[in-house]
């Protein structure tokens, strides 16, 4: 064997073999090259949509983030609208409430405000007449007054001090829903038993009550109710009641008295105490006990003309409960219409309780509604 021509022979053969294989892959390189330029292509196209997508994501999210401050001012916004609206109808609604006062309330800064001017001297004209006129009448009382004030407002000597004319001190003492509280607790409707009762609940000195026809005395047990302790001069242990009274601060009455007064109770009432501190006390025999302000003593008679000591009458206020000539008036009047027309009778209690009751309950509402206006923090329609 030729070894040239076996060599020849091999090429031959791998010539041969390599076009077949070069025609079947030279395509396939081609194609290669062509999807990876293709690929190339695609890829520099990805590129350029996921920037694209990455900028349109972040405007989006800007976008969204804007969208939620909107959102958020927007609600915020609507509770302020909503809270405003809430606000106006309430404060409409104040506005129509009080509307229906705006005359009466005006009128009233008006006559408040004359009337400051000349409290001083009205407060002196009062303080004298539950000091020195209770126990007289009516009629004496009138005079008494009418003497008086002229000494404050225009005196001969010394400065005058302002005072209204013709004063009437039960209008510095007690409201109008004070006298219906008197009268429905069953005092009677007359101007006398009002100034009465005024001076009895208004004086510093405890008051000693001449009341023949228990007037007062009834008043007294229906104002306290069970509240109220009762005793008598020559009681057994009425010491120890009355200091028990003292400690727990309890109002205490004592009743029918006589002319003569147990003069231990006299440090009761004369209000003898020593004061501690805040705390005040009083001594008893060998006893010393400490005094509740919220005690009160009432002292009452039945008598029609009593005659007490001067230390007595002196630490006490008299307050004259007898029935007056009109008062008797009006009973008499009122007996007639039960006998004669007892429907009458029972519609005009009730139609007088009733307006009575209604009185205090506007007072009642008329100073609820002040006190909470002046006691607001901020906006009251909130």
């Amino acid at each position: 064997r030729n070894s040239a021509a076996g060599g020849l022979c091999g090429w031959v053969i791998n010539i041969v073999s390599y076009y077949d294989i070069v025609l079947v892959v030279e395509p396939k390189r081609i194609a290669l090259k062509a999807a990876n330029e293709e690929l190339a292509g695609a890829n520099e196209r990805l590129t350029i949509v996921q920037a694209k997508c990455a900028e349109l994501q972040a405007k989006l999210d800007d976008l969204t983030e804007q969208f939620n401050k909107a959102e958020e001012q927007r609600r915020e916004a609507q509770e302020v609208a909503d809270k405003g609206r809430m606000k106006l109808e309430l404060a409409n609604r104040l506005i129509m409430a009080l509307g229906s006062e705006q005359v009466r309330w005006s009128a009233g800064v008006e006559k408040f405000t004359v009337e400051r001017e000349l409290l001083v001297g009205d407060c002196l004209l009062a303080s004298a007449f539950v000091s020195y006129v209770g126990p007289f009448d009516k009629s004496y009382r009138g005079k008494v007054m009418a003497e008086l004030t002229p000494m404050v407002i225009t005196p001969e000597l010394g400065s005058p001090i302002p005072a209204t004319f013709q004063s009437k001190p039960i209008d510095i003492m007690s409201s109008e829903a004070e006298i219906a509280r008197y009268q429905t607790e069953g005092l009677p409707a007359d101007a006398v038993s009002s100034e009465n009762g005024s001076i009895v609940l208004n004086s510093m000195r405890y008051p000693l009550m001449v009341d023949p026809q228990e007037q007062a005395l009834f008043w007294i047990k229906r104002r306290f109710g069970s509240d109220l302790k009762v005793g008598r001069l020559g009681q057994s242990k009425l010491a120890n009641r009355i200091m028990d009274a003292l400690e727990n601060g309890d109002p205490f009455l004592i009743e029918n008295m006589g002319e003569a007064v147990d003069q231990s109770l006299m440090p009761v009432i004369g209000r003898q105490s020593t004061k501690r501190g805040t705390k005040r006390f009083m001594q008893l025999g060998e006893l010393e006990v400490e005094i509740d302000n919220r005690f009160t003593l009432f002292l009452h008679t039945k008598l029609n003309n009593p005659h007490y000591p001067p230390e007595v009458q002196a630490e006490c206020t008299l307050v004259n409960f007898m029935v007056t000539q009109q008062g008797l008036e009006d009973q008499l009047l009122s007996k007639v219409v039960q006998h004669e027309r007892a429907d009458l009778a029972s519609q005009r209690a009730a139609l007088i309780m009733q307006q009575n009751l209604f009185t205090i309950r506007v007072k009642q509402l008329e100073d609820g509604i002040l006190h909470r206006l002046a006691e607001a923090q901020g906006d009251i329609t909130e």
